[in-house]
């Protein structure tokens, strides 16, 4: 099928339905949904490809890659693969096989970190950031065989001098997986953030959230896109220009609220000393967007919700997403 929009579909956008959170220590979903039901699902909305790790696929033995890279060719489709915390040995195992299936851009992270908790996680943080740039290094010869780029995600840690660095050091073949509105968790702001990366950013993240005050700072809680903080049109707009290779992939992402606590001293022993001028860009945009104190904000996810609704409320929102999409801003998205 040709593909009708610009966008493919992550399968973080389905946190629950794709089997990757756990209640008592059991998977809570009872019957998840594998990589082939994400293509199935991405078919179904003409969407342009497909972004999950090769763990969720029944069958990635070279063979199995084979035939899936066929059912995305018939499909019209590409395949992002994503990759947890980098790591070398994993990548060497999966990045040829990802290869065979088609795909040329590897989003990756340089931590698990959230929440902008630097310090609480890595109270070196330079320390991390050349262990890092080592692996970088390492994996670079492999890109260069393989003709793939890495695109290293702002995941709630890395913020947007760590990611030209990190760029910098691995050359040419590295580059960004931009979740724009995860600037916020490392106290800088959205459209800023995407110009300072500009041609760097070789994948994007559709995600959004509603920014809910805390007395520590503030809650962010995963939004349909037209329904939070983003002006999407001004984003997409914005990187068409500065990196209009870039692939672009929904990815709705987390059921759990992300606390930033950037009032409070430990959050900042994570980072360099700021001109607070630097952040008015910031406060400027928090300010325009914070939603009421009493605002409802807890997911069914958080409030202890049944499976079914769980994964209706994922559903929904991507139904509701797709539709602002396709209506509001089809003049960007390629339909």
């Amino acid at each position: 099928m040709n593909s009708r929009v610009a966008f493919g579909l992550s399968c973080y956008t389905f946190p629950f339905t794709c089997g990757f959170l756990r209640r008592d220590g059991h998977p809570a979903c009872p019957h998840p949904m594998n990589g082939l039901d994400l293509v199935e699902l991405a078919a179904q909305h003409g969407m342009a490809g497909v972004e999950f790790p090769l763990s969720i696929l029944p069958d990635h033995t070279e063979a199995g890659m084979d035939r899936f890279g066929a059912l995305l060719r018939a499909n019209g489709m590409t395949y992002v693969l994503d990759l947890p915390v980098l790591d070398v040995e994993q990548a060497r195992a999966w990045l040829p096989l990802a290869k065979r299936a088609g795909a040329r851009v590897v989003r990756c992270m340089v931590s698990d970190f959230l929440e902008g908790a630097r310090a609480m996680y890595a109270p070196d943080w330079n320390a991390h950031m050349r262990e890092m740039i080592a692996k970088l290094l390492a994996v670079r010869p492999l890109l260069d065989e393989l003709d793939m780029v890495l695109a290293i995600e702002n995941h709630q840690d890395v913020n947007s001098d760590d990611l030209l660095a990190l760029c910098q050091a691995g050359g040419s073949r590295v580059g960004v997986t931009l979740d724009g509105v995860n600037a916020l968790a490392v106290a800088e702001e959205p459209y800023e953030f995407a110009r300072r990366l500009g041609a760097r950013i070789f994948n994007v993240h559709i995600k959004d959230y509603t920014i809910h005050p805390t007395p520590s700072g503030y809650n962010l809680v995963r939004a349909s896109i037209g329904e939070g903080c983003i002006d999407w049109r001004a984003m997409l707009t914005l990187l068409r220009e500065i990196a209009p290779g870039a692939t672009w992939h929904i990815e709705l992402a987390a059921l759990n609220a992300r606390h930033i606590r950037l009032y409070e001293d430990q959050w900042w022993r994570g980072y360099p000393p700021r001109d607070i001028r630097a952040m008015l860009p910031l406060f400027r945009f928090l300010a325009r967007h914070m939603q009421p104190a009493d605002a409802p904000w807890q997911t069914p996810w958080e409030r202890g919700a049944s499976a079914e609704e769980c994964e209706r409320y994922e559903r929904d929102q991507l139904e509701r997403t797709v539709r602002y999409l396709k209506t509001e801003l089809a003049d960007l998205v390629g339909v």
